[in-house]
């Protein structure tokens, strides 16, 4: 017996001689893969740690967090999902992801228009988005009554994080200022005489001196976007006062139209302009016109005898005595003559408050940039419009006007080509202010290396498209659906964000031409009052309505189908139809002291449309 179980012992040593050992690199290799695995469950590692431990298939995931009792997810809330996924953002609470890194591009769709409850009572009507995402998230919008621009800037300008005050006393002489209306900033840059070296030049010098405000400059040494991008559009030119350029009308009388370059001459790319006038019998009249180049040449300066008689030179303003005038012969007719050879229609007219200027020169012209609507008021945003003295002193760092005889409109002049410039070269969003202690959702992610496209309507791209950003400009939803299925495949860019306002537009067409709201009120105290099964088609829609609705989620689809794997895309609702709710007030105030009293249930069914337009809905999800 003790014989079998020594041999028992001996063969039972040999087998495991026999067996090959495993080699240490062998060990290694599991030892750093479990130690992958582990970095990765704790969301940490890299995009290619992430294939290797889990292969070439492997895909990001959006998981959301149940919603708390009432709780609405607000536009800061999506602003933290792109901070957190591309930047340095903290995790948000209301949902996750897992593999992050895995995640190659962030989509942000804004659809304004569509609510929550047109949503749920209508599902038939959005096959696609319930098929891609599922049961979306309530979210709160601006206000019932905002418009789509307040939307935007909701979703593209996120708060500043907080910094701790520093307890040290600044030294007085380093503490500064944002206010330059009352207090001009000192000229910190030699006269433009002195160091314009062309164009070229003024655009280094300025870029120099513009650091501080954190724009990149251009993409490859070229501007963003080329000087027509700024000229104004024809509902700025009508809703500031501009002489009306109407092709193929009689123009009106002592008025001229420029006219297009002949075939042997090149036209002048940009021309800044600035007048002076003074007070006539008639009004005010022409007194002297400055015309410059983008070089800082003077192209024209010469002083105009009125055509009536003077009641007021406004030196103080104007700078015109009548020692100057007493000798001028010139006439309005003359200098018209000189500048409609120096200006032709294809070139642009440059200057702070144009309309005035072409108003006194009487002459009607069709490309036009006015500095006093290419760039916001520093501490009032677009509601008013900056001075040209204060935006100078911000901008290009030199004071102006401060002669006590007067303006001079060269100076001036000058000094509307050099803020022309001087934002040609920044791009669109340089000189766009935003809510106080609120930066741009663009440039946060740009300064964390981020490249970002833009697809929308030009005046959004005018506020919201900064440094390198790539903006691309669409007109209608059917050319930003095309236009973004083409960016969304690059793989280059990081940050995506288009708009689909076809459905907004259609509400406020419909709430512009409704004149007897006593039908839709009826419609909704109808929906108030029935109790409807979820997803019944209760009232139902207008054909115009359910054609822009197929269209919508016909656009979407293409959008979805062209996102590339590993997509993180958000669709945002924005808003309902705030349109009816403005257009619903305004009833309500007409009818305040009327005859007509304005009822506690026509204040139940106003209160209902307030509630579904604020009510809108955020989609989530990875390709």
């Amino acid at each position: 017996m003790v014989e079998e179980a020594t041999m028992a012992v001996l063969e039972e040593k040999k087998v495991q001689r026999d067996v090959p050992t495993e080699q240490p690199s062998v060990k290694l290799n599991r030892r750093m893969l479990k130690k992958k695995k582990q970095l990765l469950a704790q969301g940490k590692g890299t995009k290619s740690e992430y294939f290797d431990v889990y292969g070439a298939d492997a895909k990001a995931e959006v998981v959301l967090q149940p919603p708390g009792p009432n709780l609405r997810l607000t536009f800061q809330d999506l602003q933290g999902l792109v901070l957190w996924v591309l930047a340095d953002g903290e995790s948000p609470k209301w949902v996750s992801v897992k593999n992050k890194p895995l995640v190659t591009k962030v989509v942000m769709l804004l659809m304004p228009g569509l609510d929550a409850a047109l949503y749920m009572e209508h599902p038939a009507l959005f096959k696609s988005l319930s098929q891609c995402f599922g049961v979306p998230r309530a979210a709160v919008g601006v206000s019932p009554v905002a418009t789509s621009a307040q939307t935007v800037e909701a979703l593209l300008s996120c708060p500043k994080p907080r910094v701790k005050k520093n307890l040290k006393r600044a030294h007085p002489e380093s503490s500064s200022s944002d206010s330059e209306e009352e207090k001009p900033v000192q000229s910190v840059i030699p006269p433009v005489e002195d160091v314009r070296r062309g164009e070229d030049g003024l655009m280094r010098r300025l870029e120099n001196e513009n650091s501080k405000e954190g724009h990149s400059v251009s993409v490859n040494g070229q501007p963003p976007f080329p000087a027509s991008y700024y000229t104004l559009t024809a509902r700025q030119i009508h809703e500031n006062g501009y002489p009306k350029v109407v092709e193929g009308e009689d123009v009106q009388p002592g008025f001229v139209r420029t006219l297009p370059a002949a075939a042997n001459v090149t036209p002048l790319d940009m021309v800044a302009v600035d007048c002076e006038m003074c007070s006539t019998c008639e009004g005010l009249e022409l007194t002297r016109v400055s015309l410059v180049s983008s070089q800082g040449i003077v192209l024209l300066d010469k002083l105009v005898k009125p055509g009536n008689s003077i009641t007021n030179y406004n030196t103080q303003y104007s700078g015109i005595t009548a020692a100057m005038l007493a000798d001028v012969t010139t006439t309005l007719t003359d200098v018209q003559e000189e500048i409609l050879k120096l200006v032709h229609a294809e070139t642009i007219l440059i200057g702070h408050s144009v309309e005035n200027d072409l108003a006194a020169l009487k002459i009607l012209h069709p490309l036009v940039i006015d500095t006093a609507l290419l760039y916001h008021h520093p501490s009032r945003g677009p509601t008013r419009k900056p001075a040209l003295r204060m935006l100078t002193g911000r901008y290009l760092k030199r004071r102006i006007q401060s002669d006590k005889g007067g303006h001079d409109s060269v100076e001036d002049a000058r000094a509307a080509m050099d803020l022309t410039l001087l934002k040609i070269s920044k791009g669109p969003g340089f000189g766009k202010r935003l809510k106080p202690n609120f930066e741009s959702l663009i440039e946060v992610l740009g300064r964390h290396g981020c490249r970002t496209s833009l697809i929308d309507r030009r005046p959004i791209l005018h506020q919201y498209a900064v440094g390198s950003c790539n903006a691309i400009i669409a007109n209608s939803d059917e050319e930003v659906c095309f236009k973004a299925v083409k960016e969304v495949k690059k793989t280059a860019v990081d940050f995506v964000w288009a708009q689909f306002t076809d459905l907004n537009a259609y509400y406020e067409d419909q709430a512009r031409a409704t004149e007897d709201w006593s039908i839709r009120m009826a419609e909704m105290a109808a929906i108030m009052t029935c109790k409807q099964e979820p997803g019944s088609a209760g009232i139902s829609l207008p054909e115009g309505l359910r054609t822009v609705l197929a269209r919508l989620d016909d656009r979407f689809n293409k959008f979805y189908d062209a996102l590339e794997p590993n997509t993180l895309l958000i669709v945002a609702t924005g808003h309902g139809d705030t349109s009816s709710v403005r257009r619903l007030q305004e009833l309500k105030w007409k009818r305040q002291g009327s005859s007509q009293k304005w009822s506690r249930c026509d204040e139940d069914v106003l209160e209902e449309f307030a509630a579904r337009a604020e009510t809108t809905l955020v989609f989530t999800c990875i390709k």
